[in-house]
C-alpha cells in the first residue's frame, strides 16, 4: 500500500496531466484526491483553483486561491489565482487589493506587476465615472461634428435639422458631464488617479508618452500651443522617467502629480479632478494636435534626461570651471579648443572639432557657451567618441589637471590664434548666408517686386533716396505713425545703407535687403509689411 505522501504525489501528477489535456473535471477530481492525502500542498490548491475557473466555478476558484495563500504567503501564484477569480466575479477593487497584497509579499514578481496594471485598468474602465467619461467624449465629438455640418449647410432645412441634432447631443453631453461629476466625487484618491492616467493614455499602452502628456497639458491651458506643450512634456517626462524608457508608468506618473500638487498648493484629489474636467470638458479641437513621430519624441526625452543628469553631476561643473579660464561664467572658442587640446594633443584637430561643435551648439551666435550649452557639448563629444560621459569627464579632468597642463608652446598658440580667426570667419559667413536667405525669400515673394515697381516712380529700374522717402512717408502716414519727416529721413538713410554698389540707388536685390532690415527693426512680419505697403501705395495712386 503506497504511503499517503506517494498517493498525494501520484494523484497530483495525474491531475496535472488531465489539466494539460484540457480535461478540467478530471483534473479537479485528481487534485481533490491528492489533497485528501496531503492538505498542505499550496501548489495543488493553486492548480485546482485554475481548473475551477476554467469551468466557470468562480467562487470555488476563489476559495482554493485563498487556501493557497494561507498555506504560503510568499507563493506569488496564489495571489494571481485569487485576483483572476475576483476578476471573473467582476470584483475589480478586490482584484486590485489581491495584487497589492501579493506584491507586498512578492515585490519583484513580474506576473503580479503586470496583473496589477491590468486590474487597475479594469477597475477604471468598469467604473461609472469612466463610463460617463466615455459618453462625454463621444457626445461632445458628435455635437462638434453636427455643428460643423450645420455651418456648411446648403439649405435652411439642412441647417435646422443639423442644429437640432447638435443641441440634442450637447444636452446628452451635459447630462454625461453631470453624471461624471457626481461619480468622481465618490471615488477615492487612487481611483481618481487611475482615471486620470487612463484618460491620458490614449493608445492604451499602459504608459504615457510625451505626445499624450502634451495633449493633456494643452487642454489644461488653452493658451498653450501644441509645440510649447510638447517641450513642456519632454521636460516633465525627462525629470520623472526613472527607468529610462522615455515614458511615464503609473508610479512615475504619481511622482509627477505629487510635484504638480506641491506647486499648485492643492491636494491630489483636487488636482486629479481638475485635470479630468479639463481633459473631458475642454473645447480644444482634436485636429489641432499635430502629427508627431512618438519615437522621435522618446529620443528627445532621453537626450533631455541625459542632459539633466549631466547638469546635476558635480564633475560637469568642475569641468566647466576648468575650461572657463578667465572666470566669466562662459567658455569661448579658445577655451574650448584649449580644453580639447589636452585630449587630442593636436591644436589643429582640437580647433576643427571645436568649430564644428560650436557651430552646432551656439545657435544664437553668441560665440560663447553658458553652462547648459557646455554640458551639451561634452555629451556630444562623448557620443561622437562612442563612449560615456564618465569616461570623457575623467579623461578631461586628468588631462587638464596634470602638471604643466597650462603651458603651451609657441606653435600651439599660433595654431590657436589662426583657428580662432577661422572660426570667426565661419561665423560671419554663416550670418551673411542667413541674411542672404532672408533677402532671397523676400525676392521670391511676388509682391516685393510689385512694391518695388510701385515705388520706382520714374521707372528706371532702381529706387533712389527721394522715391524711397516718398514710399516710406506714405506708409508711415497710413500706419498712423507719429514719425515726422526728419525721422522718416533718418530711416531712409539707414535703409540706403543697402546700396552695395554705391550708385546712390537700390536695385531689386538691395531693395529686398532693405525691406528685410526694416521689418526686423519694426519687429513685424515681412510679408504682412509688404502687403500693407502695396495696398497703401496702390490706393494712393488711385486717389
Amino acid at each position: 500500500m503506497p504511503s499517503p505522501e506517494q498517493q498525494a504525489k501520484d494523484n497530483r501528477n495525474k491531475g496535472n496531466a488531465a489539466f494539460k489535456a484540457g480535461d478540467w473535471k478530471k483534473s479537479i477530481n485528481y487534485y481533490t484526491k491528492s489533497l485528501k492525502h496531503d492538505s498542505t500542498q499550496c501548489v495543488v490548491f493553486s492548480n485546482r483553483s485554475s481548473a475551477y475557473l476554467k469551468l466557470g466555478q468562480k467562487e470555488d476558484a476563489l476559495k482554493d486561491a485563498e487556501k493557497c495563500i494561507v498555506l504560503s504567503k510568499t507563493y506569488a501564484k496564489g495571489y494571481a489565482r485569487k485576483a483572476m477569480a475576483l476578476h471573473a466575479l467582476k470584483k475589480y477593487t478586490d482584484e486590485v487589493n489581491a495584487y497589492k497584497m501579493g506584491l507586498k509579499h512578492c515585490p519583484d514578481d513580474k506576473t503580479l506587476k503586470e496583473g496589477m496594471e491590468k486590474a487597475r485598468r479594469s477597475r477604471t474602465n468598469s467604473s461609472k465615472a469612466s463610463q460617463a467619461a466615455r459618453k462625454t467624449e463621444a457626445t461632445m465629438k458628435a455635437a462638434s461634428s453636427r455643428k460643423k455640418k450645420a455651418q456648411n449647410s446648403n439649405t435652411v432645412s439642412q441647417f435646422v435639422n443639423e442644429t437640432k441634432k447638435n443641441l440634442e447631443l450637447q444636452l446628452a453631453a451635459i447630462q454625461a458631464q453631470l453624471k461624471m461629476v457626481s461619480e468622481l466625487a465618490s471615488m477615492n484618491m487612487e481611483e481618481k488617479m487611475d482615471l486620470l492616467y487612463t484618460l491620458l493614455d490614449k493608445d492604451h499602452s499602459g504608459t504615457i508618452d510625451a505626445k499624450e502628456l502634451a495633449d493633456g497639458l494643452r487642454k489644461r491651458n488653452d493658451g498653450l500651443s501644441f509645440g510649447d506643450a510638447i517641450q513642456k512634456s519632454i521636460e516633465m517626462i525627462a525629470i520623472y522617467d526613472e527607468d529610462g524608457d522615455a515614458e511615464l508608468d503609473r508610479e512615475e506618473f504619481r511622482h509627477f502629480v505629487e510635484r504638480m500638487v506641491s506647486e499648485l498648493h492643492a491636494t491630489i484629489d483636487e488636482f486629479c479632478e481638475f485635470l479630468v474636467y479639463q481633459i473631458l470638458f475642454s473645447q480644444s479641437a482634436e485636429d489641432d494636435v499635430e502629427a508627431i513621430d512618438v519615437n522621435q519624441l522618446k529620443d528627445e526625452v532621453r537626450e533631455r534626461g541625459q542632459l539633466l543628469d549631466a547638469l546635476s553631476d558635480p564633475r560637469m561643473m568642475s569641468l566647466f570651471v576648468l575650461f572657463d579660464r578667465d572666470g566669466d561664467s562662459a567658455v569661448s572658442f579658445k577655451e574650448v579648443a584649449c580644453g580639447l587640446y589636452h585630449l587630442t594633443k593636436s591644436m589643429e584637430e582640437s580647433a576643427k572639432a571645436t568649430t564644428g561643435l560650436l557651430l552646432m551648439m551656439d545657435k544664437d551666435d553668441k560665440r560663447v557657451l553658458v553652462y547648459e550649452q557646455f554640458a551639451k557639448l561634452i555629451l556630444a563629444i562623448a557620443a561622437a567618441a562612442h563612449t560615456t560621459f564618465d569616461e570623457v569627464a575623467d579623461d578631461l579632468t586628468l588631462a587638464m589637471t596634470a602638471e604643466g597642463a597650462d603651458q603651451m608652446d609657441a606653435h600651439v598658440l599660433k595654431a590657436l590664434t589662426i583657428a580662432d580667426e577661422e572660426y570667426r570667419q565661419a561665423r560671419d559667413a554663416e550670418r551673411a548666408e542667413k541674411e542672404q536667405k532672408k533677402v532671397m525669400d523676400a525676392l521670391s515673394y511676388g509682391r516685393t517686386v510689385r512694391l518695388f515697381d510701385l515705388w520706382d516712380a520714374n521707372g528706371d529700374g532702381t529706387i533712389d533716396f527721394e522715391e524711397l522717402f516718398a514710399g516710406l512717408r506714405r506708409y508711415q502716414a497710413a500706419a498712423n505713425s507719429s514719425a515726422d519727416e526728419a525721422e522718416v529721413e533718418e530711416i531712409v538713410k539707414a535703409l540706403m545703407a543697402q546700396d552695395v554698389d554705391g550708385d546712390q540707388a537700390l536695385d531689386k536685390e538691395e531693395f529686398a535687403a532693405a525691406m528685410v532690415n526694416y521689418a526686423d527693426a519694426m519687429n513685424t512680419d515681412l510679408h504682412q509689411l509688404i502687403d500693407f505697403m502695396c495696398v497703401v501705395t496702390a490706393l494712393g495712386d488711385v486717389a
